[in-house]
């Protein structure tokens, strides 16, 4: 008697439901992730060009970067700017929460600090 091999059927649905969840969690992180480097572009450009600028003018600047890039998580009020003779320190920290199914959610902490000039700088 010959032994049979494959996959059967509740074997394929089973994998189907797994790789189904991973694709949809997949695409429910791509935009928190896209989001995060856009912020941390957006940042990364304002502590190079703005150095030395007001604070007024550096988060009127990130406003305007936010409405191209999209970025919805993080206000202009949220940054955190420090300038000094060492350079320019630009930071925020925030959270993202995705939802996922029913009272289920993702958490994500993130944190960016972008510096120009000085001992860690970015020139």
């Amino acid at each position: 008697m010959r032994k049979q091999k494959g996959l059967s059927l509740i074997n394929l649905l089973a994998w189907g439901i797994i790789l189904g969840a991973c694709l949809v969690l997949g695409l429910k992180l791509i935009p928190v992730y896209s989001e995060y480097m856009g912020i941390k572009t957006a940042l990364k450009a304002l502590a190079k060009d703005m150095s030395g600028a007001p604070i007024g003018e550096i988060r009127e600047s990130f406003d305007k970067r936010a409405t191209i890039e999209d970025i919805k998580s993080v206000q202009a009020a949220d940054l955190d700017i420090v300038q000094d003779q060492a350079g320019t320190v630009i930071s925020v920290t925030y959270q993202r929460v995705v939802p996922l199914v029913g009272n289920a959610s993702l958490l994500f902490d993130f944190s960016v600090e972008e510096r120009h000039g000085g001992s860690g700088g970015g020139e």
